[in-house]
C-alpha cells in the first residue's frame, strides 16, 4: 500500500525534489522489485536494483511522453 501524503512529503524532501506522482511511480516500481526478490542491502545489490528501477521508470515515462529527468530515488 502507498500513502499519497507520505509520497508527497518524500518527494519534496528528496535530494532532487519531485511531485507526488513521480514519487508514487518510484515507490511502485521499487516495491515490485522487492516482491521479485531484489534488495539493496549490499552495494552491488543496490546498483542492480536502482539501475533496474531507473530503467523501468524511464521507459514508462518515455512511453507516456513525459519530459524531464526521472526522479532520483528517495529510498536508500
Amino acid at each position: 500500500m502507498l500513502c499519497p501524503e507520505v509520497a508527497a512529503r518524500q518527494g519534496q524532501e528528496a535530494e532532487t525534489r519531485h511531485t507526488m506522482d513521480e514519487e508514487l511511480q518510484l515507490l511502485t516500481v521499487h516495491g515490485v522489485l522487492h516482491l521479485l526478490g531484489y534488495d539493496h542491502e549490499e552495494p552491488d545489490e543496490k546498483a542492480e536494483m536502482f539501475g533496474l528501477q531507473a530503467a523501468i521508470v524511464d521507459g514508462w515515462r518515455a512511453e507516456k511522453g513525459l519530459t524531464g529527468p526521472s526522479p532520483a530515488p528517495t529510498v536508500s
